[in-house]
């Protein structure tokens, strides 16, 4: 075994105090993978078949560029490889986390104690950056614990719960939050009553007012009501924030039967509910991943623009070479390296099949905030649509 620090055994101070201290990403990115290459015989064999080898051929933050990656398909049901991309022996395996799949054909991932730790740190984290002051709130997602305890069984000796359920159970939702999805027989169903009621409440109270939740459930239920009730006005202060994906449109058995733009989302849920486009946020994240990434809206720019996080880094590589892309504009792959929360599985470099864009690598455009910031573009043609919602559909009546 490696004598290097396996950085994904320590706790959220210790990265805290190691970026602290200067001793950066890569340096962790670099233990991490070396612990992965040793104890993951799969990506060990991925590395060797690439002739990469991390102990000699990442010595500087450039070769970052090179180190192989697993895809997200290979974390499918439906591989069966879920063993071989464990780096613990199933006894260090705290629990399964499986993504949602409209596909039927959902991601299983393997996770210490540690790694949800980890994540939950990084959640919390995020969610103090871009999380505004609210005194109500409605969410368009259900109880953490519902999500979780829906299709909760056991894989291989160990738990296996949904990965939004687990990202659910993080959020700091105040005790008085108004969740809108109720479990029912076919999965979950929106209370739209109690939805109309919070929203005409807070009309023209200039409150402190939060909604978000399932992007397709809130857009559907906006479509629907539009035919049915006045718009209100929030106000300036109101906030949305939505997660979980379904920007293709579906959400289990729900299908709004098209994909869903985000400018068009933003544009007709901010007339509607009164709410300024700029008050707009949203959450991008994935099964085989560690950490999340929110983005706020920019009317410049009309969609969203994603801050990838100081604990992280994210490469866009060309769809047809692979090789990184540099310049604003430029579009291709997303691969997510991750230095921390992957103690559990062989997570730290991944290429999902999503599509991003640079807007920026060095600053925020619109709030001047260090580091890269992407656009989420749309998940590659002939994917499965697995945001992590997917499983939220039900009855919307």
């Amino acid at each position: 075994m490696h004598n290097i620090l396996n950085i994904g055994i320590i706790n959220y101070a210790q990265i805290v105090h190691r970026r602290e201290d200067n001793m950066g990403f890569f340096e962790d990115f670099k233990n991490n993978l070396i612990g992965q290459y040793e104890e993951c015989e799969a990506y060990r064999l991925v590395c060797q078949q690439q002739g990469f080898n991390p102990y000699t051929d990442l010595k500087y933050e450039d070769d970052i560029d090179y180190v192989p990656f697993l895809v997200t398909t290979v974390f499918k049901r439906s591989n069966g490889l879920f063993t071989k991309l464990l780096r613990k022996n199933l006894d260090g395996i705290f629990k399964w986390t499986i993504s949602s799949s409209t596909s039927g054909d959902p991601s299983i991932v393997g996770r210490t104690e540690n790694d949800i730790q980890i994540l939950r740190n990084f959640v919390e984290e995020d969610d103090k950056i871009f999380r505004k002051r609210h005194d109500y709130e409605c969410t368009f997602f259900p109880l953490a614990e519902d999500m979780k305890a829906f299709g909760r069984g056991e894989f291989l000796g160990k738990t296996l719960e949904s990965y939004l359920g687990n990202i659910l159970d993080i959020f700091t939702y105040r005790d008085d939050t108004i969740f809108l999805l109720k479990p029912s027989q076919n999965g979950f169903s929106v209370d739209v009553d109690s939805f109309i009621r919070y929203i005409m409440e807070h009309d023209k109270k200039d409150h402190y007012a939060a909604l978000g939740g399932s992007t397709p459930l809130f857009y559907k239920t906006v479509l629907s009501l539009k035919e049915k009730i006045k718009p209100v006005e929030l106000g300036e202060k109101a906030i949305v924030h939505t997660g979980g994906g379904g920007w293709d449109g579906r959400k289990g058995n729900i299908n709004i039967g098209t994909m869903i733009e985000r400018w068009r989302f933003v544009e007709d849920v901010s007339k509607f509910l009164g709410i300024p486009e700029e008050n707009f946020t949203d959450t991008y994240s994935f099964t085989e991943n560690s950490f999340t990434m929110t983005g706020h809206y920019s009317k410049e720019y009309r969609d969203y623009i994603f801050h990838v996080p100081k604990w992280a880094k994210v490469i866009i590589r060309d769809f047809k070479t692979l090789k990184p892309l540099k310049r604003s504009g430029d579009r291709g792959l997303i691969q997510v390296l991750n230095a921390y929360g992957t103690e559990g599985f062989a997570g730290a470099s991944i290429l999902v099949d999503d599509i991003g864009e640079i807007v920026d690598y060095n600053k925020c455009p619109i709030c001047n905030t260090e580091g890269m910031t992407i656009k989420i573009i749309g998940r590659v043609k002939g994917t499965e649509a697995k945001g992590c919602g997917a499983t939220l559909g039900g009855d919307n009546e």
